[in-house]
Order: C-alpha cells, then structure tokens, then sequence
C-alpha cells in the first residue's frame, strides 16, 4: 500500500474534520511518516479534491458528510449544490458567500434528505456580471441581470456616462457584503431588439464571435475540395446520395443511400469529414473544444465552427464534391445488424430534400422506390429496437414563428413525421456500430451513455403512474427500459401522455459522456457514441479525428495521452451540454413571457402538467406553461398531497391532479421572472326552474 493510500485510508476512518497539525502528528506516529512526506500526499489530495483544507482543518470528500460541487442558485431563496453524485439542497441563510455557478465545499447535513450549508466558496467561475442600470429619485443603480444573484451591487462608472434602461457588463473586484464591480462596457439599451438573447448568452458564457486566431485559420480554408485530397477514398460520387434536412436547415452534416441485398438492406450513411478541416491542436478545433456544441436559440444559431466550414466546405450540398466518414451497413428483414464498415470517402449528393417533402406523400419522381425501401428498412429497425425496449418519448420542443426583430408570432408543438424517424433510426444505427467498432478496437474516444434510473425516482415515478391508474410491473431496483416503455403504450393518446412522458424523463439519469462504454438505458443499446453531427458537436469531431487517426493511419503513439484528455472532454462536453441546456430553455422561457403578454384576459383549454404546494402547472396545447397560484384557488382553501401529485378542497373535496383537463384565464405575466400566471375558469352549473308552489312554500316557511 502507497503512502497516498495509508493517509486516504485514516483520513476515512476519522468520523470528524481535523486539525492539520493534529493529523500530522497522529500519521508520523500512524504510519512512520515525516512531515514533509505526508504534506506531500495531503497536497496531492487536495490537488485531486479528496480532501479540502480550510483555516486549518482537513475536510474529507465523501459525498456524505462533505462533497464539492458547483452552486446553482435557483432564486434568491435556495439553490443546489451538484456534482456527479450528488445534488445537496440548501438555503439562502446557508449561501454564505458564494454566488450561482461558483465550486464550493458543502458539508451535507443530511444525506438522506439530501441538505446542507456552503461552508467556503474554493473557485470564483464568475468573474463579470450582467447588469441593467436602473433609476431611482436621483441615483442610478445596477441591478443584475440574473435574478439568481440576491446580493447588493457596488459599482465604479470607469469613465461610462450611464443612464437608465442601459444594459452593461462589469467587472468583479470584489465580494464580501456586496458585490463590487467596475463598468468595463455599455452594450445598450435593454428593451432594444436582441438584446434578450444577448444578455442570455453572455449570462451562460456562451461565445458569439470567433477569436481572430480563429478567423484567420478559417479563411485558409477553400471553398471546393482539390481532386489530389480524394486519392485512397472509396469512391462514391456514382451513387444517387440523398440529404434530409429541415427547410430552414444549413449546416448539412449526413446523407444518405441504399440498395438491396439478397437478405436485407445496405445502408450508407455518409457523415461531413469535418476532422480533414479542423485536425486536433488546430485553433479552431480548440475553439470547437471551448464552445462543445452549436447553440440553437429561438431567432439565431451560434455554431461551434465557423460559417465558412459549416455552412460550406464541410456541408453536403447537392451538385459538388464532399469529403466524408462512411458507415457502410447491412441490415437483415428482421432489423439486425449483420456487417459494417468504417471508412473515409468521397460524394457527389444528387439531391437536397426536406423531411416536409418526404412526409407530404406526393410522387418523388426517380428517388421514390429507394425512399420506399428506406422506409420499409427503417421501420424493421424500429421493431426490432422496440422489441429490445427503447424508450420513445412524445416531443416536447416548440416551435417558434418570429419575425426580423425576434419577435415571436406564434408558437406550437414540434410535429416529426415518418421521414424525421427514418432520419432518427439511421443516425441511431450509425452510431451504434461506430461505438462498436472504437470498443473493440480500443480507440479512445467519447461515449454516449444513459445509465440506470436510480430506485428512488423509478419508485416515485411508480407511485405516481398508479395515482393515474398504472401499475408498473417488475424489480424497481434493476428496472428494464421494456417496463417504461410499456408504460408509454398504456398511456398512448390519453390526455395524461404529455404529463407521462414529462414525468418519465424527469426520473431518468441524465446523458452525458464518457470515456468508458457504459452503455444507453434510454435505447436499450450496450454501445452508442455521437459520431453524426461532427459540424455542430465537439464529441463528434473527436470522434472522426480518433477513428482517421486509430482506425485509418494506424497511429498508437500518443495513446496514454489521448486517453487522458478523453477524460477531460468528456467532463467538459457534459457540463458544456447542461449549461447550453439551460441557456436554451431560458430564451424559451422568455419568448413565451413575451408572446403571451398582450394576451391577458383571453381563455384557453389546457392540462395540468405539475402540481406543487405553492401552486398549479397548466400546460397549453402551444407548449406554453403557466402557473396557477394557491392564492387564486378562491372557492375553497386547498391542501397540498405531494404523496399523491393533487390539491384537494378542504371543504368541497374537489381535486386537481396532473393530466387533468381545466380551462383557464391568462390573469398576467411577469416579465421580471417571465412567469405566466393563469386562474381556473370554473364550467357553469345550470340551475333548474322551480314550480311556482314550491317558491311559495318556500316563502311561507320562511315568514313563518
């Protein structure tokens, strides 16, 4: 046993946090130790964050008494603190100094419960802050922009002549009572068009222009492919190849072919060879590195390369050259796979489509029968995927009409048709036998995985489903993705679906990547990588970098190291992932706000999607979600059953529960927390006529 093991070993046995000069002491005695040589296994453990040194004291990271994590602030009253491992609930009493987004020690008062208190801010991640200057009598003060942040603002004009309604970033100096901040620009106006994307993009730390380093690399790029770079590819400019997008779409990074086989179908999926542009160390290859993915808002794209790649050389037009990646796939009638290949190519696409196109049923012409035969071979492969127990979940993503200014003019439900899942399944398919072939080839690369829900979600998720009238079947604990999907059947087109479909996702683990083959609960598949989308996700291009350099050129040389930053782009590209998650949701958030705000008054049919103790979720068949609070439920006073997901009368016994259908009244919204508030429209209850006598007895009785 190493001498890092010995002190990990009697640092886990102690039950309290240490002094150091107490641990010192009992080592040397412990373990033969000196001074220097257990300072020089403590610096390393804090270097890997197995241990946090404060004021003196050793704290162990177990995830039980203590763990670090980043704070996410959810308003000025709680927030949480995450790792991988955990997700610590605390206070606002409890923030101490830290602010949204910093790396924090959280001692965890309750594991079980899962709360706890920040006892010291270990790494500032937010060195600027967004800001709107606002005025009041004669002063004008800066408020921040993200509502998550609850402390005061100190700032220094630096020479700016600010006024209200001016949107500004600062600088921070420093935080102790206050926030201290000194202006560093004026970007404009708050209201003015745009600016509520751009002040949520630099909120999440979202890039929009490229460095010049970056700019520059990218104009050295041509614009055509030489014919000399084609030399050694499989040749496939002969066949007729086929891109399905949407309308709307640019940056065209997969197409497709297939014919017939004696006992099935081949399948080509030919992917942007993106890695022949952006080689690993490049500039722009560490510029894709630092923003992990494209950035799909309501009004714009904020892509991971630059436009001169993705939505040129890189992008598979019709009528001209490409360089590409080709996964060349037999497929049986039952929708096995029975070979693969992996390859660099070159093709000449014959034609451009859209998914509206294929879906619309009308005579294609000559691409007719090879779209009738990826058809029918798309759907044995959905058979046979459904048959091993892939989960398929109802969209949920909106779908926003907007005019020049950003502007949203209307919004519904995202539709997908039969061409978008024949997309889906081949996409899918091609990224399985990559993942396969890099395992087995033991080629470093990312992984996409989704690991087992955990017991307690699939038993809160279980408990609800028999709330409305579903009992699930099977060990909770070792739960089969068959036994969610059955689920889904019982509840397909019952008005409850939305709210189940929701309600399952929420309850599964969340995607991420890895460097090992943990395989994907959500597809049901040992071995699944992103290997499609190189244009628009940085795992992608890693992924084509490795396969040309492992699988094409044969080059191990600098394993060890590619292993390690594996690792490392793996952390990366999932917290890349989340953060861009949420910037997107947000936009949403705000677009929705913004489209409903000249609307109060008006009347709308809707179900509800969440029930909580401060209020009601209605969910509009827009995908627009609005909170109906307690303090508006007037007829009754209504108790809070978290058990069974309901609000139920005290004196009526009338019930609100998840999936129900109500009718309701946009009452506001506010634009400050672009809350959209709604109030229950109650049906009228005709009441009978009386006979004449029977009022009169009435009155009678009463004069009596």
């Amino acid at each position: 046993m190493t001498h890092y093991d010995k002190i990990r070993e009697g640092l886990i046995k102690g039950k309290e946090p240490r002094t150091l000069e107490v641990l010192i002491e009992s080592f040397k005695t412990m373990f033969n130790l000196s001074e220097k040589e257990i300072n020089k296994e403590l610096e390393a453990m804090i270097e890997a964050q197995e241990i946090v040194l404060d004021e003196g004291v050793v704290f162990v990271i177990d995830n039980i008494h203590y763990a670090i994590g980043t704070f996410k602030a959810v308003r000025d009253t709680f927030g949480f603190v995450e790792n991988e491992a955990v997700s610590i609930y605390v206070g606002s009493a409890d923030f101490k100094d830290a602010l949204d987004s910093d790396t924090v020690l959280v001692e965890i008062k309750s594991a079980e419960k899962q709360y706890g208190i920040i006892r010291k801010t270990l790494q500032r991640n937010r060195t600027v802050l967004l800001g709107t200057m606002k005025q009041k009598g004669k002063r004008i003060f800066f408020v921040p922009y993200d509502n998550k942040i609850s402390k005061l603002v100190d700032y220094d004009a630096n020479g700016h002549n600010l006024e209200a309604n001016q949107r500004v970033i600062g600088d921070i100096t420093a935080i102790d009572d206050r926030i201290h901040v000194k202006i560093s620009s004026v970007l404009g106006q708050a209201d003015e068009p745009g600016m509520d994307v751009r002040s949520v993009l630099f909120v999440y730390g979202i890039d929009v222009p490229f460095d010049d380093e970056v700019i520059e690399a990218a104009k050295a790029v041509p614009e055509s492919i030489d014919q000399n770079e084609t030399k050694g590819r499989m040749d496939h400019r002969d066949q007729f190849v086929i891109t399905i997008d949407g309308e709307d779409a640019k940056d065209l990074d997969d197409a497709i072919y297939m014919e017939t086989l004696a006992n099935g179908y081949r399948l080509y999926v030919h992917i942007a060879d993106v890695a022949h542009y952006v080689p690993e160390g490049s500039a722009i290859a560490i510029s894709a590195y630092n923003r992990s993915s494209s950035v799909y808002m309501v009004d714009r794209v904020v892509p991971m390369l630059p436009k001169v790649l993705s939505n040129g050389i890189c992008s598979l037009h019709p009528n001209v050259d490409r360089l590409t990646m080709t996964t060349q796939i037999d497929i049986g009638f039952n929708g096995e796979i029975l070979d693969y290949n992996i390859y660099e190519s070159v093709i000449h696409s014959k034609r451009r489509m859209s998914y509206q196109e294929v879906n619309s049923g009308q005579d294609l012409g000559s691409v007719q029968p090879m779209i009738d035969l990826m058809m029918e071979c798309a759907r044995r492969l959905k058979y046979k995927r459904e048959q091993a127990g892939s989960i398929g979940f109802d969209s949920d993503e909106s779908k926003f009409v907007i005019d020049n200014d950003g502007k949203v003019l209307d919004i519904y439900r995202r539709q997908t048709g039969e061409a978008e899942e024949m997309i889906e399944m081949f996409m899918v398919t091609a990224n399985e036998v990559v993942a396969q072939q890099a395992r087995y080839a033991f080629i470093p690369v990312l992984y996409r995985v989704h690991e087992h829900p955990s017991k307690e979600k699939m038993q809160d998720l279980s408990h609800t489903l028999r709330i409305l009238g579903y009992v699930m079947k099977g060990n909770l604990e070792e739960i089969h993705p068959k036994t969610l999907q059955k689920a889904l059947e019982y509840f397909e087109g019952k008005p409850e679906m939305p709210v189940v479909s929701k309600l399952m996702l929420r309850s599964m683990s969340k995607a991420k990547y890895s460097e090992e083959p943990l395989g994907h609960f959500g597809l049901a598949l040992e071995d699944y990588t992103h290997f499609t989308s190189p244009i628009r996700r940085y795992p992608d291009l890693l992924l084509h970098q490795r396969l040309k350099k492992y699988l094409v050129h044969q080059d191990r040389r600098h394993e060890a190291k590619d292993e390690q930053f594996t690792i490392e782009a793996g952390k990366h590209a999932s917290s890349k992932e989340r953060s861009i998650l949420e910037a997107e949701r947000q936009v949403e958030k705000i677009k929705k706000a913004q489209f409903m705000e000249d609307k109060v008054g008006e009347v709308y049919m809707g179900y509800i999607s969440g029930v909580s103790n401060f209020g009601i979720f209605v969910e509009l068949p827009n995908t627009v979600e609005g909170l109906v609070h307690v303090r508006n439920l007037k007829d009754d006073f209504y108790q809070y059953d978290a058990t069974a997901q309901k609000m139920i009368g005290e004196r009526t016994k009338k019930t609100y529960a998840i999936g129900q259908k109500v009718k309701v009244k946009l009452m506001s919204v506010d634009m400050l927390e672009h809350v959209v508030n709604f109030e229950f429209i109650e049906p009228r209850v005709r009441k009978g006529r009386r006979k004449p006598n029977e009022r009169r007895r009435k009155k009678s009785k009463s004069i009596s």
